[in-house]
């Protein structure tokens, strides 16, 4: 007796997803922005996390920027991770005076390109496979969107975005 059969359900003909995306460059849009506080291994760690879904079915990718532990005293391994995040927002057309002042809602629905790419970890990562991002590119109407000055234009865009919260 399977795990279903009480509720009439016959997986034969189901197929599994796969996440999995090929390496190269795709036609993107910013799905969601936001803070991820702890996880299971890392519970006093905190993330900024880029979801974008990527090509023609929309499938996510996810890019992560960890946070300083303590802001007032950042590392120097801090300072280049915060580095990252700065590039990544220059590269989605935020302008560096904007940096500090950009929120999730400048950056939903913002279109674009990126490259997929495949690596395999070093170090305490060493063996695992990470498939990467690069060469985030916006496209000139979504640059002009993630200006703060600009929030509502960037939020009609975002109205048909699966990961978009309802207000």
């Amino acid at each position: 007796m399977g795990l279903l059969d009480d509720y009439g359900i016959d997986t034969t003909e189901i197929e599994a997803p796969s996440y999995d995306i090929e390496d190269g460059m795709y036609e993107m849009v910013v799905g969601d922005v936001y803070i991820k506080q702890g996880s299971k291994n890392f519970p006093d760690r905190s993330w900024v996390i880029f979801e974008y879904l990527v090509g023609e079915e929309g499938k996510k990718a996810s890019e992560l920027f960890e946070l300083p532990v303590d802001p007032g005293f950042l590392t120097d391994k801090e300072h280049t991770r915060l580095g990252y995040y700065v590039a990544r927002l220059l590269s989605l057309g935020v302008a560096r005076e904007n940096v500090n002042d950009i929120d999730k809602d400048d950056l939903v629905g913002l279109t674009g390109t990126l490259v997929l790419y495949t690596s395999t970890g070093k170090g305490a990562n060493a063996g695992k496979t990470f498939q990467n991002i690069k060469n985030v590119k916006v496209s000139e109407a979504s640059s002009e969107a993630s200006q703060p000055a600009q929030k509502n234009k960037a939020r009609q865009t975002a109205a048909s975005n699966p990961f978009a919260k309802k207000e």
